[in-house]
């Protein structure tokens, strides 16, 4: 499977150009001279650089001549055939059209990717629906490709913030970016997120999360159950990060609430009721907490889930023992008779674990992971729900009880995060999965209409200037987000919505087998309703209901197509189905101009001109939306050129046959940018494609220009402007191939770290035409590869170095965050050899490590090859 279909224009060949007035210089693939460089622009690099310039120079001219003749004058037999093709190589899937898949996606950016990946829906109520397309470009907004071998992963903020981790990564919310990203047709999205805490850096154990249990749910909707067995070892890991907060006495788990992403809540109001410690009050004491405590007991389901999948009946046994043993205890200490509810016991100078009295929205997570479904523990939380002195409130639910005497209704300062009373979509994704859990165990009150209650006013809560709309917090009876912060908090992915709809609304309940059960929570009174293509086991499925038979022409009562044929037809609104067994996808392309660090790395970018608000590596940064505020663009606003050119250099030589163009567009918002006049890409040899209709263009979303392959270190995209009052942006530039294959893989394309580590030119190099490798190796230096795939077991690393000193170094070798091995780097007076080690990889894709160096010895890093 490859990325989504977009805009795509075939190249002219090049190979009947003949030579071009706009031709580049091939550029040197050695130094004359000398045997060590560094990673620097090379002098054919200027030169092509110079010559993006003198094009954007003689573009005055050819603008000019392109506005008084046309655009025939420029493009002679250049012009270009438009289609949108698709890389899909196994996709034999087909969906159904009954709804209109325009119109509800009409006023958001990037088409192409919604249109392709999201199940589209029709419902009686137009805040929820709207609401539900508006989720799914917050997702959208939120992913971010890291860089080839990487992938994709989800931000939180669609700008960083300086408390984020690897990549930009925070793990508080990622079990609801899993499960809201699941539903997406593309699966490379979640197999890229969930590797990068399984198998690579990023930090499991910054806030509490449900990130396994997420994984083992999502395997449910891919039906790529091979997947979830190949990550059992992973998974045990994680776990056993959380031992040093896990108390034996209790048999419970412990975190201050600041890291269960919910400071300024009722531990720390308790434990420093005067105010006179900020910190103690912010953050909290060390406390058990129901949330924390049953994220853990869901994964450790999912761990024994995984191990009956790999057939490992060991750790099943063992991880299913954890789960029971843990949710026994969570009934023993943190249920209060007296209070009906889930409670939080603060750890410190607490011998006898008395529960806080204060009821709390931490509360009401455990019956999602199907813990307390038994109607003495399930029915006073559908009570405390719908209680106006409980969580209900105008646009809640609140994080504490409106009785409380510590509840907060608005915040006494700027503080962004008050969970002490504000409505925050984060829990309120919590609640709604278990009201919807709580409802379907039949043990309680709980209606249909209840359940929808919730899901609109959780709609209603998501507005602004009477837009579709989520930032970080909201009043809990004011109609105004508490937490809304400029070019920061727009578009918040912290949370749930379509997953809800989906799951919850549209009852999809995923299945380990062939099979789907569907069972809806709608209200008794709804005579229609539809999902369309739905993504499962790599099929789509479209759900309608008709009451009357008038609505999708197709019969009354509930319709299913699988791939576009009916399979069943019946009078009631749920069934169980069965399904082919799952499609998978192919191996995805990747993206080699993603540069996740900005200077200093490659690959890298140049521009003849960038608005000063804006900033050229925004082009390549991985992060793609198209918004004026937040922003993430390059721009050529305000040049006097009439066309600019965005250079990518690479590290080495690659093969390429394609650019994509994520181009800006402002005009409708009242601004001055939009989609260019003329596009043309140049390579090593010249000129590679023209793209000569503008009107071809798509503004505010993907535009892929294709070509004959050609080797190329370093591509130019030069852009004309429409006119000496418009200008043009990129919001992001991307060059798709296959991924390597291995087994060898080259240093100069791993994640770089440490203060000397870079991309250095060596003669004494031959394995690339540039020479290019690492070089600057100290003792913080991290040479991280990713995307290194086996069929698992034991292996022969061969790593190629060059070590001109007179004393050894040593690297240690991390797989998968474990370190396994070292390698030790004997002198080679400069020249390139090997040196083994045998280590133990994972099933699919594996991240190595190659860390440390030595301060003094000039070492250089080749390859890396699995023998």
């Amino acid at each position: 499977m490859a990325r989504s279909s977009y805009n795509t224009f075939d190249s002219f060949s090049s190979a009947g150009l003949g030579k071009s007035k706009y031709s580049l210089p091939q550029q040197s693939s050695k130094a004359s001279s000398g045997t060590k460089r560094d990673g620097r622009l090379t002098a054919a690099d200027y030169l092509l650089l110079k010559v993006s310039a003198f094009i954007s120079a003689i573009g005055v001219l050819a603008i000019i001549a392109y506005a008084v003749f046309g655009s025939r004058a420029l493009s002679h037999s250049w012009n270009t055939i438009i289609k949108v093709p698709s890389r899909l190589k196994n996709d034999v899937t087909k969906g159904t059209a009954f709804l209109d898949h325009d119109k509800p996606i009409s006023a958001f950016a990037g088409k192409t990717f919604l249109k392709h990946n999201i199940p589209f829906i029709d419902i009686p109520d137009s805040l929820v629906q709207d609401v539900y397309y508006y989720r799914w470009t917050t997702i959208q907004r939120n992913l971010r490709y890291i860089k080839a071998g990487t992938g994709y992963m989800c931000t939180e903020f669609v700008q960083p913030v300086g408390y984020a981790r690897a990549f930009g990564s925070i793990d508080a919310a990622a079990g609801h970016q899993i499960d809201e990203s699941r539903w997406l047709r593309d699966t490379l999205y979640g197999d890229d997120y969930i590797h990068l805490y399984t198998r690579g850096p990023a930090d499991a154990l910054q806030y509490t999360q449900w990130i396994l249990d997420a994984a083992s749910r999502r395997a449910m909707v891919t039906g790529d159950s091979d997947y979830l067995a190949t990550q059992l070892d992973d998974m045990v890991r994680v776990w056993n990060l959380w031992d040093s907060v896990y108390d034996n006495a209790a048999g419970l788990y412990y975190y201050q609430p600041v890291w269960d992403a919910q400071e300024l809540s009722l531990p720390g109001f308790i434990a420093d009721p005067n105010g006179t410690d900020w910190d103690l009050r912010k953050d909290g004491p060390d406390t058990f907490r129901p949330s924390h405590n049953a994220y853990m007991v869901a994964n450790a389901r999912a761990i024994a889930r995984a191990a009956k999948l790999a057939r490992n009946g060991l750790l099943e046994v063992q991880f299913s023992k954890l789960a029971d043993d843990l949710e026994e205890a969570m009934y023993k200490r943190m249920w209060a008779p007296e209070q009906q509810f889930f409670m939080d016991i603060i750890r410190p100078n607490n011998p006898n674990l008395t529960r806080l009295t204060g009821r709390e929205q931490v509360g009401l997570f455990p019956y999602r992971f199907g813990i307390g479904l038994n109607k003495s523990y399930a029915q006073p939380a559908v009570d405390a729900m719908f209680d106006p002195e409980g969580f209900l409130s105008t646009y809640g639910p609140t994080t504490l009880e409106i009785r409380d005497p510590w509840f907060y209704a608005v915040k006494p300062d700027d503080y962004c995060c008050y969970w002490n009373g504000m409505s925050w979509p984060y829990s309120t994704g919590h609640t709604l999965k278990s009201l919807a859990e709580i409802y379907r165990s039949q043990t309680t009150n709980a209606t249909a209409e209840q359940y929808f209650l919730y899901l609109k006013m959780y709609a209603q809560t998501q507005q602004k200037d009477g837009q579709p709309y989520v930032a970080e917090s909201h009043y809990p009876f004011l109609d105004s987000w508490s937490a809304d912060s400029w070019n920061h908090s727009e578009h918040y992915d912290h949370s749930t919505n379509n997953d809800d709809v989906i799951t919850g609304l549209f009852g999809i309940i995923p299945q380990q087998d062939d099979t789907l059960v569907i069972s809806p929570i709608v209200p008794a009174n709804w005579s229609y309703f539809a999902l369309e293509n739905l993504p499962y086991h790599g099929h789509l499925i479209t759900v309608l209901y008709d009451k009357h038979g008038s609505r999708y022409n197709v019969g009354k009562g509930l319709t299913v197509f699988v791939d576009g044929t009916e399979v069943h037809n019946g009078d009631s609104k749920s069934a169980s189905i069965s399904v082919p067994p799952p499609i998978l996808p192919d191996e995805p392309f990747v993206n080699i101009a993603a540069n996740p660090t900005g200077p200093g790395q490659y690959p890298a970018i140049n521009a003849t001109f960038t608005n000063s608000e804006d900033y050229h590596y925004k082009a390549i940064d991985g992060v793609l939306f198209y918004d004026t505020i937040p922003d993430n663009r390059w721009t050529n606003d305000g040049s006097s050129n009439l066309n600019d050119t965005l250079t990518v250099t690479f590290a080495r030589p690659r093969n390429i046959s394609s650019v994509t163009l994520a181009l800006y567009s402002d005009v409708a918002r009242g601004g001055v940018i939009d989609v260019p006049a003329r596009i043309e890409i140049y390579g090593p040899h010249g000129l590679l494609a023209v793209v000569n209709d503008s009107s071809s263009l798509l503004p505010n979303d993907r535009n892929e220009v294709n070509f004959d392959t050609v080797e190329a270190r370093s591509i130019a995209v030069n852009m004309y402007r429409k006119s000496s009052k418009v200008y043009v942006g990129v919001c992001e530039l991307e060059v798709w191939t296959p991924p390597v294959p291995g087994p060898t893989y080259y240093a100069v394309d791993a994640y770089l770290t440490g203060q000397d580590t870079s991309v250095v030119l060596d003669d004494a190099s031959v394995l690339t035409a540039n020479g290019a490798v690492v070089g600057g190796l100290t003792s913080d230096s991290n040479v991280a590869f990713s995307g290194i795939v086996s069929s698992g077991g034991s292996t022969s690393l061969a790593l190629s170095y060059s070590n001109a000193g007179n004393s050894t170094v040593v690297l240690s070798v991390e797989v998968n965050q474990v370190i396994q091995t070292s390698l030790r780097l004997v002198p080679s007076r400069g020249k390139y050899v090997d040196v083994t080690a045998t280590v133990t990889l994972a099933t699919g894709k594996n991240y190595i490590s190659l860390r440390g160096g030595s301060d003094n010895v000039d070492v250089k890093l080749e390859t890396l090859k699995l023998v």
